[in-house]
C-alpha cells in the first residue's frame, strides 16, 4: 500500500461514463481488500500466522512475476473492453473461490484462485488510470478522477478489511467471496459500452522496455549513487511493514486481545486509514526545501507507534496506534519519492520509479514472510517490535546519505509555486508537482508573438508567469485574456485534437512550458508519460483523418 493520493478538493466529474468507471473502480477496490482479508482469515484458521504468511506470499509472487510481462494487455483491444474483461476475471475468481469454500475444498485451491485474482486486480489499476483521459471533458475532470480514485483506495482498504472481518465472523468467509463475485460482475457491466478507443501505437522503436527491464536499467543508473539507494532501502523497510500487517494484526487480535474475526479486519485496516489521512495532509511537501528531517520523523512515527502496539491489551488504543503508524509511513513515502524526483536526472527518472515499484512489491512479499517468522520467534505481542525498529534503524543508518543527497538536489520553488496556482493541477501530490517543475522550461515571448496557432499539433502545456495574452478561435478574439497564473494547451493534449485556439502575446510575457509526456504522466498516474504522448499523437492523426474537430477553450 502506498500513501493514497487524496485531494481535499474533490467534485464528481460530469460525464456519466466517468462516473460509471469510478463506481466500478470503487467496487473493485472493495473486492480487493475484502476478499484478501477473507482469504487470510481462512489461512489463519487453518494454519495460524504461518498460514497467513504463506498464503499472502503465494498470492503476491505470481503477480510480481507475471504482471510486468502482461503490461501490453490493454493495448491489444479497446480499453473499455480490456477494463471490463479484467473486472470479469476478478468476479469469476471470487465466485470460484467462494464456491470452493462452500464445498470445503483444499485451501491450496483457494490460494491459487487468490493468486489469479491478484493478477487480474494488478491489471485493473493501470487500465483504469489510462482510460480516464479518454473520458475527461475538462482537464479538471481528470485530476478530480485521479483524486477520487486515490481516495477510494484508502477508504476501501479500511472498509474492505473491516467488512470482511464482520461478514466472516457473522456468516463465513465464503459469503465475502461470493459477494465479491457479484460486485465484480456489476463492475464489469458498468464498464461495458464505454466507447474508449483502442490505444495508439507506441513510439517508434518498439514497445520500449518492460517494467522488469526498466527496473534493472534503473538500478544500473543508480549504482554507486548511495543517496537514492539509501532512500530505496528505507522505502523497502516501510513496505516490509506493509506486508506484515495481516499476520501480525490477525494473530494479535486472536491471541492477545482474544477477539473474533470482525475486529481483525478493523485492526488490519487501521494502518491503511492512517496512510489515507497522511496522504491527504501533505500537500505542502513540494514547497519544503529540507525533506530529510521529514523522512526521519516519519520513520520515527512509524516505528514508535508500530512497536508500541506490543504494550497494549485493548482494541481501541491498538487501532489508534496502527493508524498513527500509517501516517508515519505516508510521510516516508511522499517525502522520499519527492526527494527522488528532485535528485534524479529526468532521463532516467522513469526507470528509477520502476525500481521503486519493484521495491514496493518485493518489500510486501518479504513482509508476508517476516511477520510469521517474528511471531514464531517472539510471540504475537513482541513480534511488532523488531519489524517496527527495522524502519527507524534503516532511517538512522541512511540519514547521512539522504542529507548529502538533499544537499545536491535541485529544488524548484518558483516552478512549483506557479504550477500550484493552476486550479486543476494544484491537487496533484507533491512528487508529481516536483516532476512537472523539474521537467519544465522557461520561455520568453515578445509582444505580438504567436505562442500556439489553431490547428497546430499540441506538444506542450503552458503556464503564464507574467505578461498578457489574447485568445482567438476561428479568427475571433475572445474578450478574456490570459494573465499570471493562467494555463493553456491542455485541450489538445487531453482530447487528442489539434490546437483549438490561437494564443498571441499582448505584452511581453514569460511562460513555463511543460512537455506533453510529463504533463500526461502527472495527470494519469503513469510513471512513463512518453507512451501516453505517443498514443495521443496517434489518436490525433486518426481523428484528423476522420475530420474530427477539436472543441473547447484555449487548447
Amino acid at each position: 500500500m502506498q500513501a493514497p493520493r487524496v485531494s481535499l478538493r474533490l467534485r464528481m466529474p460530469g460525464d456519466h461514463r466517468m462516473r460509471r468507471v469510478l463506481l466500478a473502480y470503487a467496487l473493485c477496490d472493495l473486492i480487493e481488500f475484502a476478499t484478501w482479508m477473507a482469504v487470510v482469515l481462512v489461512a489463519y484458521d487453518r494454519a495460524g500466522a504461518v498460514g497467513v504468511g504463506v498464503a499472502s506470499f503465494s498470492m503476491l509472487l505470481p503477480a510480481i512475476v507475471i504482471v510486468p510481462l502482461m503490461a501490453g494487455f490493454g493495448d491489444r483491444m479497446p480499453r473499455g473492453r480490456a477494463l471490463s474483461l479484467s473486472y470479469g476475471a476478478v468476479a469469476v475468481t471470487s465466485l470460484v473461490m467462494g464456491l470452493l469454500l462452500v464445498a470445503s475444498a483444499p485451501f491450496w485451491s483457494i490460494v491459487v484462485g487468490g493468486a489469479v485474482q491478484t493478477i487480474a486486480l494488478s491489471l485493473v489499476q493501470p487500465m483504469h488510470y489510462s482510460a480516464l483521459p479518454f473520458l475527461a471533458l475538462r482537464p479538471g475532470d481528470l485530476v478530480t478522477a485521479n483524486g477520487l480514485s486515490s481516495f477510494l483506495d484508502g477508504a476501501a482498504l479500511f472498509l474492505g478489511f473491516a467488512l470482511a472481518g464482520l461478514v466472516t465472523d457473522v456468516v463465513g468467509p465464503w459469503a465475502v467471496l461470493l459477494m465479491g463475485g457479484v460486485l465484480g460482475l456489476v463492475a464489469a457491466l458498468l464498464t461495458t459500452g464505454l466507447g474508449i478507443p483502442r490505444a495508439g501505437q507506441r513510439a517508434e522503436g518498439g514497445d520500449g522496455p518492460g517494467e522488469i527491464r526498466a527496473a534493472v536499467q534503473g538500478l544500473a543508473a543508480l549504482w554507486g549513487t548511495w543517496g537514492p539507494l539509501a532512500l530505496l532501502a528505507l522505502l523497502g523497510s516501510t513496505f516490509l511493514v506493509d506486508g506484515s500487517i495481516e499476520p501480525l494484526t490477525i494473530t494479535f487480535n486472536a491471541e492477545v486481545l482474544g477477539l473474533g474475526d470482525s475486529t481483525a479486519g478493523l485492526l488490519a485496516g487501521a494502518y491503511g486509514l492512517g496512510l489515507a489521512i497522511g496522504g491527504a495532509t501533505q500537500a505542502g511537501i513540494a514547497q519544503r526545501r529540507r525533506l530529510a528531517p521529514v523522512v526521519l520523523t516519519g520513520a520515527a512515527v512509524l516505528s514508535l507507534f508500530w512497536a508500541g502496539v506490543a504494550l497494549l491489551d485493548s482494541l481501541g488504543p491498538a487501532v489508534v496506534l496502527l493508524a498513527l503508524a500509517g501516517v508515519g509511513a505516508s510521510m516516508i513515502i511522499v517525502s522520499a519519492r519527492t526527494l527522488l524526483q528532485r535528485s534524479t536526472d529526468n532521463l532516467v527518472l522513469a526507470r528509477v520509479l520502476a525500481v521503486q515499484e519493484g521495491v514496493q512489491m518485493g518489500g510486501q512479499a518479504l513482509g508476508a514472510l517476516a511477520g510469521p517468522l517474528a511471531i514464531i520467534l517472539l510471540g504475537p505481542r513482541l513480534a511488532f517490535v523488531p519489524i517496527g525498529l527495522l524502519v527507524i534503524l534503516t532511517a538512522l543508518a541512511s540519514y547521512g546519505l539522504v542529507r548529502k543527497l538533499e544537499a545536491t538536489a535541485t529544488v524548484h520553488p518558483r516552478e512549483v509555486g506557479l504550477i500550484s496556482e493552476v486550479p486543476f493541477l494544484a491537487p496533484l501530490p507533491a512528487y508529481e508537482l516536483e516532476h512537472l517543475a523539474q521537467s519544465a522550461l522557461w520561455r520568453s515571448f515578445p509582444e505580438g508573438a504567436v505562442v500556439v496557432a489553431q490547428g497546430q499539433p499540441g506538444d506542450a502545456y503552458y503556464v503564464v508567469a507574467d505578461g498578457e495574452l489574447s485568445v482567438a478561435v476561428d479568427g475571433h478574439v475572445k474578450e478574456h485574456t490570459l494573465t499570471a497564473g493562467a494555463g493553456f494547451g491542455e485541450i489538445a493534449l487531453l482530447r487528442r485534437t489539434p490546437r483549438t485556439a490561437t494564443i498571441t502575446v499582448l505584452a511581453d510575457c514569460e511562460l513555463l512550458m511543460i512537455g506533453a509526456a510529463q504533463f500526461l504522466a502527472a495527470l494519469t498516474s503513469s510513471a512513463d508519460g512518453s507512451v501516453l504522448a505517443a498514443e495521443v499523437s496517434a489518436q490525433r492523426l486518426a481523428d484528423d483523418e476522420h475530420g474530427d474537430e477539436g472543441g473547447g477553450t484555449a487548447g
